[in-house]
């Protein structure tokens, strides 16, 4: 005699089950099921369905109605879909992710980029050329104008020359018949409208250096351009501004 287990097993065969179907059902019901029967010579097999006279399959009451919900048929789908739908998410995150993230940080590298050619040529078009081009003034009301054509009004001589190279101001001009040329030391304000300056040498036409006089005590001076301060009174509500920009090499306590 067969085990409750294993009549089962067949009874639900008998009903139509998928074997698989079958050994889930039954496994649920009596845990530790081994859809092998006992008897060693007597297997388990699904009965064939009996045809009828026309060679199709005879009705069978017990088998699953198409028409009727399959839970185990049912999880399989899902189960499947759910697998699908995994799937895709990761897919997702290769596809829609990743490429979206080099893109934009392209866009942003090219928008940095154009931006900081904008400031560039902001800067370019409000300085108009090197930035000592312009009109300067000092403390004393003393004006220096630095043209384009590189040549200044400096002191008595309105038509010397001068020269920049990075952080140096070369001035070659002429007082009472003596060619003089004065180099110095130079930063410009972030704003470029304050320039501080320092004599490190003044020589003659024989190369005698002045700088090295007795007595002689190089000072550095602040300048203001003139659209910020065309006047003095305008010259001293500014100073205090650029106070903090002024280079350490730079003393403007013996002005």
């Amino acid at each position: 005699m067969l085990n409750e287990d294993i009549q089962h097993y067949i009874h639900l065969l008998e009903r139509g089950y998928e074997p698989e179907d079958a050994l889930l059902v039954t496994s649920a019901k009596f845990p530790g099921f081994n859809h092998e029967p006992s008897a060693p010579n007597q297997p388990v097999e699904a009965p064939e369905a009996p045809l009828d006279a026309g060679g199709e399959a005879a009705y069978n009451p017990y088998a699953p109605s198409p028409d009727v919900p399959q839970p185990l048929v049912e999880l399989k789908l899902t189960s499947k879909k759910a697998w699908g739908y995994v799937q895709s998410k990761i897919e997702d995150i290769d596809v829609h992710r990743l490429r979206p993230s080099r893109r934009a940080t392209a866009i942003g590298t090219s928008v940095a980029g154009f931006a900081l050619l904008v400031v560039a040529l902001f800067v370019l078009a409000n300085n108009g050329g090197p930035a000592v081009e312009g009109t300067w003034m000092n403390d004393q009301g003393q004006r220096f104008t630095f043209r384009s054509d590189a040549t200044v009004s400096w002191e008595d001589d309105s038509a010397a020359q001068w020269n920049q190279d990075g952080d140096l101001l070369v001035v070659l001009a002429n007082h009472q018949g003596t060619t003089f040329t004065h180099t110095m030391q130079i930063e410009i304000s972030d704003d470029g409208r304050a320039i501080w300056w320092l004599p490190t040498s003044i020589q003659d036409n024989d190369g005698t250096e002045y700088t090295e006089a007795p007595g002689y005590n190089p000072s550095c001076s602040m300048l203001i351009k003139s659209d910020v301060a065309s006047t003095l009174d305008e010259y001293h509500a500014h100073d205090q501004s650029y106070e903090g920009e002024a280079p350490d090499w730079c003393d403007l306590s013996d002005e």
